[in-house]
């Protein structure tokens, strides 16, 4: 079983640490971190509540597919930009489509 403290300490530090990228205009950086922060997110909905999560990014879709469909739309339609972040720049407006996706996420969990 996951340690849901240190999937909540790592959401809080990508967060944090993406919207500092943000701020001063790093987008694939913040692009990536917030993605990272949404998937911590993902993995905390799955651990608490069916009490696993996927060990990759293809059994982290599949489960959420499975459990939760409009969680896995949205961070599904995202994943596109965390792989663009390493080969092409990103936008200010890319890095705001993920960090929507978050906020999101974050209402989802913290319900």
């Amino acid at each position: 079983m996951v340690d849901p403290t240190l999937l909540e300490n790592n959401f809080n530090e990508y967060y944090e640490v993406a919207e500092y990228a943000l701020e001063y205009s790093k987008y694939n950086a913040a692009a990536t971190l917030f993605y990272k922060a949404l998937i911590e997110l993902c993995d905390m909905e799955l651990a608490k509540r069916i009490g696993k999560i996927g060990k990759n990014h293809k059994d982290r879709f599949d489960l959420l597919r499975e459990h939760f469909p409009e969680l896995h739309r949205r961070a599904s339609k995202m994943f596109k930009y965390y792989r663009d972040s390493y080969d092409i720049p990103l936008t200010k407006d890319t890095v705001l489509k993920i960090k929507q996706v978050v906020e999101f996420a974050k209402e989802v969990v913290f319900d």
